[in-house]
């Protein structure tokens, strides 16, 4: 089975695209992992602690240390303090806030008593319970000579900057995520001097970052990572998040993995924030903070705006407005599978407006019976292992079946141009008969024209069918994700081959198609099960037709000893199968199992290789029990990156044998 485990540590995975979901889980000891609170009757855990320090077992002893440390966890105290200050907030008496062990799943909303179908859960005025977004707050700011922030000033260009672009779908979201993490940033780093400063030259008194952020203060000391002020509850994290893994356990525990790319990026991509914002944060808050706590801090907000805004769902995203964090929303953990509430944005009639203007309540109601002792659980949004771990620091875990992907190589790391020579001795020393394709040099045209011919093949069979064809979506794909419905050719990182090891010791990206099918865990029965995977290589299939004639090309080139280049229009035949003459299906099935035998073979053999590595620096003298914990937990996120991709390909591998 893959499990459920991760961190509220969150990078900024490439700041595009990336966290177009719904809310995340609240809070920085939540592991969004409710381990046995998923099915109907599980009880909650004896380590679970609810807000009031009601045990649904009765067998908690409520000492006074227990009650002590609850009722000064930063989540309980916030979650008292925004509904007392807001009258017109509603949460049903049959839910309450649950503080768990990291272990157990983290904070998180639980029923205490049974809830019905269609019953309302929450109802939060935004205006009242403390909504953060990038608009309200930069659009209120303006810049005086006596309040003149650097970092506001920054902030709120770059957000003129972004609002001002006329065509809103070619506009990158990642900017407006980056822009709102950059104002939950700023306004952590005021509240944290403010609290902790013994002189006011520290902080700007009368500021309006000041104003803000004792405006929002609950909700930023609830945030993640904050630069610490007295909850040592929170000073030691669990940080599974792959913005905090060493470089030798990126390498060694990812390596094979989609999820390795994906690390790099996050890595690669908040190291570029940081550099652009480094002056204007610097400027603001170097004194009353050094610079790791402004690290952390920015660190921190990433975490928050990636995991836990809102957006998409609600149409701001659309108009340019950005992205929001609504608190005790936020703290509602995830199932892709069976969720059991929903969240919506609610105006009176006629009032559409007010969304813009990021007013209204969100409502969060019930979308089946809930029993005493279930967590209330919410979907995200569907995303592959290695995404969803990338933002979030973990798997979901399989309960009966789910979407998932995997990428196969377009084409074979080193490609022999001439497979029926026989090499002389020299010119198999020189390999002048082998072609690297790990090298974008290489690859690259390749790429290009096999997703340009995949194109034109969609083109030409749109054009060939009729309007009368029956063109309706089976039932069985109704569910399909919308990614999945496009090709999409992603970079995998893996080792240089042996052929060009010493002239390009260096990590190759290797050029593979994302595919994807349902699924199931080893005690389900998911119907049409062979239907899915025959559409997810049917899916793909064109890609490796055009693959497989580019091949074709470049091998008779060589023997012909021909300067042309790549004819992109064959291989566009190719993949839309109209060569009269040509059969393209064999050469792509046969590029097709060479790629997943390859992939199989690369995840399992780093699997190992992975493991033994842990095993050997778990049990490395003077190692202390947080960082093996740590350690070990980051090594159950790549397993369970990597198991997820060998049951797609395990799955596919079956059904193309039969093709």
């Amino acid at each position: 089975t893959i499990n459920m485990r991760g961190s509220y540590y969150v990078g900024i995975a490439t700041l595009v695209g990336v966290a177009k979901l719904g809310a995340n889980a609240f809070g920085p000891t939540s592991h969004r992992q409710p381990l046995h609170l998923h099915r109907s009757g599980d009880s909650l855990s004896q380590q679970t602690h609810l807000h009031h320090l009601f045990s649904l077992s009765q067998e908690q002893d409520g000492s006074q240390e227990q009650q002590k440390k609850q009722q000064e966890h930063p989540h309980s105290q916030f979650w008292s303090t925004v509904l007392e200050s807001s009258p017109n907030s509603y949460v049903n008496p049959s839910i309450d806030l649950a503080i768990r062990p990291p272990s157990e799943g983290g904070t998180g909303i639980v029923a205490v008593e049974d809830m019905p179908l269609d019953t309302v859960a929450m109802c939060l005025p935004l205006e009242e319970v403390g909504m953060i977004d990038a608009a309200s707050i930069l659009d209120s700011y303006t810049s005086e000579e006596e309040d003149d922030d650097e970092v506001l000033n920054m902030l709120k260009g770059m957000w003129d900057k972004e609002l001002a672009s006329t065509n809103k779908q070619n506009s990158e979201e990642g900017k407006r995520l980056a822009v709102l993490a950059g104002v939950i940033a700023h306004l952590q780093l005021t509240r944290y001097k403010d609290i902790t400063s013994w002189t006011s030259d520290s902080i700007k008194v009368g500021s309006y970052a000041l104003g803000q952020s004792r405006r929002l203060g609950l909700f930023l000391d609830a945030m993640p990572l904050l630069p610490q002020h007295g909850d040592n509850n929170q000073q030691h994290p669990l940080p599974t998040h792959f913005l905090y893994w060493t470089d030798d356990e990126i390498q060694i525990l990812l390596q094979g993995t989609m999820g390795q790319t994906k690390a790099r990026e996050v890595r690669a991509g908040i190291g570029l924030v940081i550099r652009e914002w480094s002056s204007s944060f610097l400027k603001e808050h170097s004194k009353g903070a050094t610079q790791t706590q402004i690290l952390n801090a920015i660190f921190s907000a990433f975490t928050a705006v990636l995991s836990r805004s809102f957006g998409d769902a609600a149409g701001r995203d659309l108009d340019g407005k950005g992205r929001m964090l609504v608190p005790l929303v936020d703290m509602l953990n995830h199932d892709g599978e069976d969720p059991n509430v929903r969240w919506t944005w609610h105006v009176g009639e006629g009032d559409e407006d007010k969304i813009e203007e990021g007013k209204g309540d969100i409502v969060v109601t019930t979308l089946c019976d809930i029993k005493k002792g279930e967590e209330l659980l919410k979907c995200y949004g569907w995303r592959p292992a290695w995404d969803i771990a990338s933002s979030y620091g973990f798997v979901p875990s399989l309960k009966k079946e789910r979407w998932e992907c995997a990428v196969i190589p377009l084409f074979p790391a080193v490609l022999d141009l001439a497979p029926d020579a026989i090499p002389t001795p020299n010119s198999k020393a020189r390999d002048e008969t082998t072609l690297d394709l790990l090298l974008e040099t290489n690859y690259g045209m390749l790429v290009k024209a096999v997703m340009a011919a995949v194109d034109a093949a969609n083109e030409i069979k749109a054009r060939q069918t009729s309007d009368d064809e029956d063109d309706s979506v089976n039932e069985a794909d109704a569910d399909r994700p919308e990614q999945l419905n496009r090709l999409e050719v992603v970079s995998l990182f893996r080792p240089p081959p042996k052929s060009t090891l010493d002239e390009y010791p260096f990590p190759r990206r290797q050029p593979c198609v994302i595919v994807g099918t349902k699924i199931q865990s080893s005690g389900s029965s998911t119907p049409n099960i062979d239907h899915y995977h025959h559409n997810a290589i049917e899916s793909i299939l064109p890609a490796f037709r055009a693959a497989a004639s580019a091949i074709s090309q470049l091998r008779n080139n060589y023997k012909e000893s021909s300067p042309h280049p790549i004819e992109a229009s064959q291989m566009a035949m190719a993949a839309a199968s109209l060569e009269k003459n040509s059969d393209w299906d064999k050469p792509a099935i046969d590029l097709l199992k060479e790629g997943m035998k390859d992939r199989i073979q690369t995840l399992v053999e780093d699997g190992k290789i992975a493991l033994a590595w842990v095993d050997k620096q778990n049990s490395a003298a003077g190692i202390g029990d947080v960082i093996v914990e740590h350690r070990t937990f980051r090594s159950d996120v790549a397993m369970d990156v990597r198991d997820a991709e060998l049951m797609v390909l395990s799955s596919l591998q079956k059904a193309v044998a039969e093709w």
